[in-house]
């Protein structure tokens, strides 16, 4: 039997661990004792007034040339008879050096907000359906990760996660929205141009954007969206530095996929009348009751460059 390890974050990003070394899984299950004086061990008053923990150490190798970093869910694993193993779609192909790795990890495999959570499977390769394939099977958060190495042997560094299981609690972040995922159709970011300018003479009155909210949330768990905020800056030329916001309320699509077409009114935006033809960058939040939600930024997704129809 062989075995294939797979950890998805949010059901979004997925890590493959394929050179695992060891796996160790710890079922706690605590007990209160109560010894009563004068009385032996036989007599210890024992008590089970805490619920069990299981936690699980995995251990693996980082190597040059890995394919382990993929943006896909666990539904889009398919089983390759050519290789004999599950393969995951969307594989990172520039994230194959260890540094890469560890640096990709660190910023976006890591936990970083009270909305992540984390689910863990252990997969025969041996069994071609999915189903009878998945022989474990986690929801919990990672605690720990630890990378190193020696200089008997640089090039291969040594990885340790610790992950624990449970239910992950999301209500103290007041059910704020994990970040919009940007559309390049009906409208990418682009500039609303003034009625009757173009070339040398247009004038940008706005930017129009597409989106949609994060899909894995569960059916109860679904944040009520009452509009966004977006930031805006020059790309290059002065006050290219800081960020603008604006804000742009509007009532949440109940239906799926959550998707919205919005126009946010700007009214200082530098244009080419203004001797300004460049592009700005933009990041995109969608907020709630319960406030703003988190950043889709610029140097997370090339599409949030703004430019002209």
């Amino acid at each position: 039997m062989a075995y294939q390890v797979f950890l998805f974050k949010n059901n979004l990003i997925c890590y493959e661990f394929e050179t695992f070394n060891s796996i160790s899984i710890n079922k706690q299950t605590p007990v209160s004792p109560m010894p009563l004086p004068e009385e032996d061990s036989e007599e210890n008053v024992l008590m089970k007034i805490e619920g069990n923990t299981t936690t699980m150490s995995l251990n693996w190798t980082l190597t040059n040339g890995s394919s382990s970093i993929a943006e896909c869910s666990y539904d889009n694993l398919t089983y390759l008879h050519t290789v004999n193993k599950y393969m995951k779609t969307g594989i990172q192909t520039d994230q194959s050096g260890v540094f890469d790795q560890v640096s990709y990890i660190e910023k976006y495999l890591a936990p970083n907000s009270l909305n992540d959570y984390f689910e863990l499977y252990i997969l025969d390769s041996e069994q071609i359906v999915k189903s009878k394939a998945k022989l474990y099977h986690k929801v919990g958060l990672i605690q720990d990760l630890q990378f190193n190495t020696d200089s008997s042997s640089p090039v291969n560094w040594q990885a340790t996660m610790n992950f624990i299981e449970g239910a992950v609690v999301t209500s103290m972040s007041e059910n704020l929205h994990q970040p919009p995922t940007m559309l390049a159709t009906p409208a990418s970011p682009k500039f609303t141009i003034q009625s009757g300018t173009s070339g040398s003479n247009l004038v940008r009155t706005g930017i129009t954007i597409s989106f949609e909210e994060f899909q894995n949330y569960s059916t109860d768990d679904r944040p009520i969206t009452t509009g966004l905020t977006l930031r805006y800056k020059k790309t290059s030329g002065g006050n290219s530095v800081f960020w603008t916001e604006k804000t742009l309320t509007f009532s949440a699509n109940t239906t799926a996929p959550y998707n919205y077409t919005k126009t946010i009114v700007i009214g200082d935006l530098e244009s080419p009348v203004d001797g300004y033809t460049g592009t700005y960058d933009i990041q995109l939040a969608i907020n709630t009751i319960g406030g703003r939600g988190e950043w889709l930024k610029a140097d997370d997704n090339p599409l949030l460059v703004v430019n002209d129809p």
